[in-house]
């Protein structure tokens, strides 16, 4: 799959919005279909055939769509038009990466790049293509420049940078990183589940408890909290704790109203709770893993 089609039109809009920076008002609405966005420019260009800013934003357009030989046609007439005047780098190496010619992007990146060096949007695509390209320490460099050049980076950033290091086995810097998103961002859910499974991973079960009782609090519902709780006690081999906090879950499910309490979700988690309670009493000395519910947020 082309990787701008892998990316959320969020994550495409923060590419390129240094790039629209410099360029006024944006006639062209991205919440519009591709085809009414293309009719509108094609109005305007009927009146102002020799605007470039309306062909900067068709080339945007059709790479957003897609259409990147298109959107490269679009863009030579940008250049001829105004040389040198938009960021017109930036929408090619997107194309090119939308057309799967990834080292054709990177050299266009690398130029950008080498006169912008602190441009998060293509660090971050530059990142991305190199890890494609199986170029893993020149992606996480890229990462870590990205991340760095974002001051008030979104939970998308935080996390997509932590599961590139996490996956390169870097786990302990994506952990900090994962911290300080958290820090700063306050307890998001995507951030707390990818460090909460690090934790896990690493076998750090305190710090994975702690975790959960924050998600527990914040969440709008707790049972799938006390569900997870009671399975990484059962996972780190604490038999009675996790036999009191099964109980415990079964007892607040229990004095739930009736609704509630019939409701497809909780009765996952009173079954769950029951199973795993019967399992204790067979292996009172429990210190193996035991299989995650279904009914568990991740």
């Amino acid at each position: 799959m082309p990787l701008a089609h892998s990316i959320s039109r969020a994550a495409r809009s923060g590419l390129f919005a240094a790039a629209l920076a410099c360029l006024g008002p944006i006639t062209v609405s991205g919440h519009a279909t591709h085809e009414a966005r293309i009719a509108l420019i094609a109005e305007q260009l009927a009146q102002r055939p020799n605007d470039p800013e309306l062909h900067f934003q068709l080339a945007q357009v059709n790479c957003e769509h897609g259409d990147w030989e298109i959107a490269l046609i679009n863009l030579s007439v940008v250049e001829k038009l105004a040389p040198g005047t938009f960021p017109t780098p930036l929408v090619r190496a997107e194309a090119l990466v939308v057309g799967a010619k990834l080292p054709r992007a990177v050299v266009v990146l690398d130029a950008w790049i080498a006169a912008h060096p602190a441009h998060p949007g293509a660090l971050l695509l530059r990142a991305r293509t190199r890890t494609r390209l199986g170029a893993a320490e020149a992606a996480l460099a890229d990462y870590r420049a990205a991340l760095a050049a974002t001051p008030q980076a979104e939970p998308d950033l935080v996390q997509e940078v932590a599961d590139a290091l996490a996956a390169q086995g870097v786990a302990a810097e994506a952990a900090r990183i994962l911290a300080q998103g958290i820090e700063r961002l306050g307890p998001i859910v995507s951030l707390m589940s990818r460090a909460l499974a690090l934790e896990l991973a690493a076998g750090e079960f305190d710090a994975a408890l702690a975790r959960i009782a924050i998600l527990q609090a914040t969440s709008p519902r707790p049972e799938p909290w006390m569900t997870r709780r009671a399975e990484i006690l059962t996972q780190a081999g604490r038999a009675a704790e996790a036999r009191a906090a099964w109980q415990a879950l079964l007892t607040h499910l229990a004095a739930l109203p009736p609704p509630q309490r019939a409701a497809h979700a909780m009765a996952l988690c009173a079954e769950r709770a029951h199973q795993s309670l019967a399992a204790l009493a067979l292996a009172p000395n429990l210190t193996s893993a035991q299989p995650a519910s279904s009914s568990s947020p991740r």
